[in-house]
């Protein structure tokens, strides 16, 4: 079920996955003097943008104090919990990033975000700094494509029930609207080919319009003369890497 919920800005950028991991009990291993594994409940802590790193904690660790009250990971996530313990699938929150197809988003850079724990579209809007750069080539079309998204929605009426239901009504027809947060995330040999096939998506561009990305990240500088279209590329994805 896709949520419309106030968004925390701060945690919509974090999606926990609960999971059940067979762990080694150290304190037991060395009393045994062999390896003594145990099931425990635990949550991967996923960043959008991020590659590689997903800490992985205890559902029972503890996570902040308020007062005389300690608070778990679990209840730090209560709804991804309960969908866990339930065996229900776990979503992540906000709107599905399917509908940024509309605003000329392929279905590559889609699975690219997915790759790069971006499940959506707010998560995609408020990301900054390392993790848009993390979508290289595509990161200044997906970030406008969400802002034009949330600009538009920003000009409805703001009744935030009328939209879940227009939303459900669209998954119903079509079945493609999720925020179902994959349980095992992509491998890196995964992410790069995820990568490597948005960027193809993204170079069918004209010359005119790489030319016009460049000047984006160069103060507003065109590439002078004619060069060629691997040139433009490369000079491209430098300032991309540089941003």
């Amino acid at each position: 079920m896709t949520r419309v919920a106030v968004i925390d800005e701060k945690e919509i950028q974090i999606t926990p996955v609960f999971k059940m991991m067979n762990l080694e009990n150290i304190p037991k291993s060395e009393t045994a003097g062999y390896p003594v594994m145990e099931m425990k409940e635990m949550v991967e802590i996923r960043f959008a943008g991020s590659k590689n790193y997903a800490p992985e904690v205890p559902t029972d660790s503890f996570w902040k104090r308020e007062g005389n009250q300690v608070y778990t990971y679990a209840e730090r996530w209560p709804e991804q919990y309960r969908a866990f313990k339930e065996g229900n699938p776990q979503e992540a929150n906000g709107t599905p990033l399917e509908m940024l197809r509309p605003h000329g988003v392929t279905p590559e850079q889609l699975s690219l975000c997915r790759a790069l724990r971006i499940y959506s579209i707010e998560a995609l809007h408020h990301m900054e700094g390392p993790g848009v750069k993390a979508l290289g080539m595509n990161g200044n079309k997906l970030k406008a494509a969400a802002r034009e998204f949330m600009a538009e929605r920003s000009k409805t009426t703001g009744d935030f029930t009328e939209l879940e239901t227009l939303r459900a009504q669209i998954a119903e027809l079509q079945g493609q609207l999720s925020t179902r947060v994959p349980e095992t995330p992509p491998t890196s040999a995964e992410v790069e080919k995820a990568i490597e096939a948005a960027d193809a998506a993204y170079l069918d561009m004209s010359d005119a319009q790489i030319k016009d990305e460049i000047a984006e990240l160069n103060d507003g500088k065109r590439p002078q003369g004619n060069p060629s279209r691997a040139t433009l590329i490369s000079m491209h994805k430098d300032l991309v890497q540089a941003a």
